[in-house]
């Protein structure tokens, strides 16, 4: 075992998957999942079950004990959850790093260390501050809708309550209790993906899958409490899921992955200058034709900055964007074990930038997702790891060190 790790959302499967990177890479255990060392759960039992959780964000901070968790339907009855997926109570689950390297925890919540109650709907997306004091979580919803989401909920790391709560723009009214699409979305942001960038003194940016725009906050003023804190808000194709920040926290790339309004697939990647506080370059992943959605989810910077990997989850590719020609330069298209669609969705990046992680396929039951291994930069195969999670969204890894 290498002891580098990679952990997986679970998503429906409420639980996490803890991946030997060694030997995923291995040619010899393609298409099984003889790399997953354990499935932890990370959600406590509520009326004498697993509760939902729905895992759909991992996090691993570069340092402390503990990893966290984001929790879409935090700690509400599975039964709840699968009848109407949306707001719900989200909750971040705080992980015992050390706990994870033990197998014996599988399918038991002994590696939980804390259930942490965002006070918010639908949370997603979740980055650590610039200074590592606090943990911010984006919530994509409101109660009982799919929209209304407008807060970033800040937790403070040592004492693991709510500090500041930093609340978006919106156009007022009342969310729409329709699922999207529907044109009555578009008042409130619903942020996604979420990054913050250590320039000047700190920003904050949300990719806002309701409003389709990147918004560009001051953080400093944020956890201060003013209310004047979101400076700009940034334009791009269609509401924004991951985003990212370049390794010298100039720029900004965020997936236009579909509009909530009419249901249309992004095909593109926005490039932020976060200084200037405007677009770029907008750039065409996962086609060849400018009016075929891909649904680009992540886009994440390689340690270098040189380039992005996007992973388009209508296309059933990923690609290889150079940012400074603002060009994809590779495209390939994943193929799932099962013969299903691949479904990428979720991009983690080793430190030395040799290979990539990709999570994806199609939700069909408990254990049908997949994990693609690939080299850089020639973003071929490696192998795929099975039995991950049912519909796996996000994923972090764990170094050795740790």
């Amino acid at each position: 075992m290498s002891g580098t790790l990679i952990l997986a959302s679970g998503r429906w499967d409420n639980n996490i998957a803890v991946i030997d990177v060694e030997a995923a890479r291995n040619p010899a255990n393609d298409a099984t999942d003889r790399a997953v060392l354990s499935r932890p759960r990370v959600t406590p039992d509520v009326q004498g079950a697993p509760a939902s959780g729905q895992p759909v964000s991992v996090l691993v901070p570069p340092s402390g004990a503990y990893g966290y968790v984001v929790n879409h339907s935090g700690i509400v009855p599975a039964v709840a959850a699968s009848g109407y997926q949306h707001g719900h109570p989200g909750t971040v689950t705080m992980i015992d790093l050390a706990a994870l390297r033990d197998p014996s925890i599988d399918g038991t919540p002994a590696a939980i260390a804390g259930i942490i109650e965002t006070g918010t709907c639908g949370p997603v997306g979740s980055v650590i501050t610039p200074d590592g004091k606090y943990l911010l979580v984006g919530s994509a919803e409101a109660a009982g809708s799919e929209d209304g989401g407008v807060e970033i909920t800040a937790i403070d790391r040592l004492t693991h309550q709510v500090a500041q709560r930093i609340r978006l723009r919106d156009a007022g009214g009342e969310p729409c209790y329709i699922d999207s699409p529907h044109m009555d979305f578009g008042r409130f942001p619903n942020p996604n993906g979420i990054a913050v960038s250590a320039l000047g003194t700190g920003w904050l940016l949300t990719a806002n899958g309701g409003t389709d725009d990147v918004s560009i906050i001051d953080l400093a003023r944020a956890m201060a409490g003013h209310e004047d804190a979101e400076v700009a808000r940034i334009p791009v194709q269609s509401g924004g899921f991951g985003i990212s920040v370049s390794p010298d926290q100039r720029v900004a790339a965020v997936a236009s992955r579909e509009s909530m309004r009419t249901g249309d697939y992004g095909n593109t990647v926005s490039l932020i200058d976060i200084a200037e506080r405007r677009e770029t370059a907008r750039i065409q992943v996962g086609t060849d034709d400018a009016k075929q959605g891909t649904r680009p989810f992540v886009a994440a910077f390689t340690p270098d900055g040189k380039h992005l990997v996007v992973t388009c989850f209508a296309s059933d590719t990923v690609s290889l964007v150079h940012v400074a020609s603002g060009r994809e330069v590779k495209r390939l298209a994943l193929v799932d074990p099962s013969g299903g669609p691949a479904r990428p969705r979720g991009v983690a990046i080793s430190a030395d930038g040799a290979w990539v992680a990709i999570t994806g396929g199609k939700k069909t039951g408990p254990r049908s997702s997949v994990l693609w291994m690939l080299d850089l930069p020639g973003l071929n195969v490696i192998s795929r790891v099975t039995g991950i999670g049912n519909e796996t969204y996000l994923l972090d890894i764990l170094p050795a060190r740790r």
